[in-house]
């Protein structure tokens, strides 16, 4: 159900980031147009690309490529004769064209490449911090005071999870130790881990209540 409504957000997200850089292109396109004066083609070829650019740093490939092919058409309609028709007379200008839209295609790419790899890096650097936070705490517990449910808690909190469970197999039975957001996790979450009747590797722990 949770992977079901993160995938859910995304294909939101990225199609309000299609919707809002075709539009972008689409104003470009009116802006350029009206300033016919000033501008010309090269000039909103580079505005395109600057929008596919864009549209790759905050958005993902898809939405990227898909601006590429919105802002492809858009220069082929306005601005490559016949003006006002997707057919093209000149040679020359299918080069451009082309030249234009593999110029886009591999901007998006790099630019998507690049930005989800920074995403990577602050992802990682911030799992490092996490725990060597952790690390740092689980040494500072005294062993007379560290208990598995403790461990949870502070993994939940440190590692900013709603839930968090620690399964011990020992006495013939599974032990559950606890550390959540919320008072009560929800089923699904609870007991999301298949626990196995009968381990490889059984290591006997005594209950929580039993230690010093």
């Amino acid at each position: 159900m949770m992977i079901f409504a993160s995938r859910h957000r995304t294909a939101l997200r990225r199609s309000g980031l299609i919707l809002a850089f075709a539009a972008a292109i689409l104003c470009a396109t009116r802006l350029t147009l009206e300033y016919g004066t000033i501008t010309n083609a090269p000039t909103a070829a580079f505005s395109f690309l600057i929008l596919v650019l864009l549209s790759a740093f905050f958005g993902d490939l898809s939405v990227a490529i898909t601006t590429s092919v919105v802002a492809t058409l858009c220069f082929n309609y306005f601005y490559l004769p016949p003006v006002g028709t997707f057919h093209i007379d000149v040679f020359s200008d299918w080069i451009s064209l082309v030249a234009f839209l593999l110029t886009a295609v591999a901007i998006s790419g790099l630019a998507s490449s690049a930005a989800k790899n920074a995403g990577r890096a602050s992802s990682l650097d911030k799992t490092l911090s996490q725990l060597t936070e952790f690390g740092g705490w689980l040494l500072s517990v005294p062993d007379d005071r560290l208990t598995l449910t403790g461990i949870a808690e502070e993994g939940a909190r440190i590692f900013s999870l709603e839930y968090c469970s620690i399964r011990v197999y020992g006495g013939g039975k599974w032990h559950r130790y606890i550390g959540a957001a919320a008072p009560d996790a929800p089923p699904a979450t609870a007991n999301w881990l298949p626990l196995k009747d009968h381990p490889t590797n059984v290591i006997e722990l005594v209950d929580e209540d039993e230690l010093g």
